[in-house]
């Protein structure tokens, strides 16, 4: 039993000379690569990190924005009856021209010729009470000197007199009421225009004014648009402006701004435009989009950068200005003053021939080392 322990403990010890053994190849090696990797990242800190810039020229002092809209007539009502009653007829749909006087629908005007007819009797009774009362006032007049009545009598007659004609100018004011209404029971266009909406049909029973359909008045077309706050101040009524359609960008027409909010969207922040369009292309159809686009005067001493020149610090725009003799970059503040088509204007903080870095400024800090393109 022994001679088996030995062996065991032979084996064992050998096996723990061989573990020593590697190690002392595995740490050197180990060693040797962690040396060999300080070097690298050293290297990597004080390398240039290369970049793209560019120099800034001064602003032009004018720019064009731009603008999406809908194409909208100037004036748009909801048509009604000017009385209630039953919808027995109508005449036009939606998308028809309508001419000036055109009957656009009906009602049932049953009740409302009966009320005239009724009107009608009324004013001839009042009429011939009043010609009764004439009458009795004429024999009183002549009555009256030879003192075969009194004072008294005479004034009555008057008073009969004076109230019947009264109660006649009255009867002939409903008669009146009342033919109008049957009149208004035709629903006429008091204007020529584009039926937008139809909101009755027939056998529909009305209230008084409820809208039957939304007429666009003809002649007079715009474009609606939401200006946003950064450019609200730099628009003003009759300013020109260019109107092109989506569906036929090639054809252009000129307009002027006629109406500008003077409160914003509680919702989207945004001043409604709208910009009326003096001779819109035959191409034009309500409800169609349209691009606006208007030249304004900007601030000559702002600079415009790329979107991808700003970065952010502590919650403060920054952009980063390249020393053209040291090649080193340096933070610099800058207060945004809206976005462009180009880029971003940028109100101070920059002048003109300064060398700023347009991409991975996000990999940068104050004061590193860039590498910039030959030409610069």
């Amino acid at each position: 039993m022994r001679p088996i322990h030995d062996k065991n403990r032979i084996s064992s010890i050998n096996n723990g000379k061989l573990m020593v053994g590697l190690l002392l190849v595995i740490l050197p090696l180990t060693m040797s690569l962690a040396g060999c990797g300080e070097p690298t990242k050293a290297s990597v800190e004080t390398a240039a990190r290369p970049v793209k810039v560019a120099v800034l020229t001064p602003g032009s002092g004018e720019r064009t924005l731009s603008f999406s809209g809908v194409v909208r007539p100037r004036i748009e009502s909801a048509i009604g009856f000017r009385v209630a009653g039953k919808v027995v007829e109508r005449l036009v749909n939606v998308g028809d021209q309508v001419a000036l006087g055109q009957t656009i629908a009906r009602l049932d005007d049953t009740d409302l010729k009966l009320a005239e007819q009724g009107a009608t009797a009324a004013v001839a009774a009042a009429r011939t009470r009043r010609d009764v009362a004439a009458s009795h006032l004429e024999r009183a007049r002549r009555l009256l000197p030879r003192s075969y009545i009194s004072q008294a009598a005479y004034d009555l007659r008057q008073n009969e007199f004076d109230a019947a004609a009264s109660a006649l100018d009255i009867a002939e004011s409903q008669l009146r009421q009342a033919a109008n209404a049957v009149a208004y029971a035709v629903l006429v266009a008091d204007k020529a225009g584009i039926v937008t909406a139809v909101n009755a049909e027939p056998g529909q029973v009305l209230a008084v004014g409820q809208p039957v359909i939304s007429l666009a008045e003809a002649g007079e077309t715009e474009i609606a648009i939401a200006v946003p706050e950064q450019d609200h101040g730099r628009l003003s009524v009759g300013q020109r402006a260019t109107v092109k359609l989506w569906t036929a960008p090639s054809v252009a027409a000129d307009g002027r701004i006629r109406e500008i909010a003077g409160q914003a969207d509680a919702a989207s922040r945004t001043y409604a435009v709208r910009v009326a369009v003096g001779a819109p292309p035959s191409a034009m159809r309500l409800g169609m989009t349209a691009s606006v686009t208007i030249a304004v005067e900007d601030k000559p001493s702002e600079m415009l950068v790329p979107l991808s020149a700003l970065a952010e610090s502590d919650g403060k725009s920054i952009v980063f200005v390249v020393d053209r003799a040291s090649k080193i970059v340096r933070e610099t503040l800058v207060n945004v003053d809206g976005v462009a088509a180009a880029g971003v204007r940028i109100a101070n903080g920059l002048n003109a021939g300064d060398m700023v870095v347009t991409a991975g400024v996000q990999f940068l800090r104050d004061g590193m080392q860039v590498q910039v393109p030959a030409e610069f």
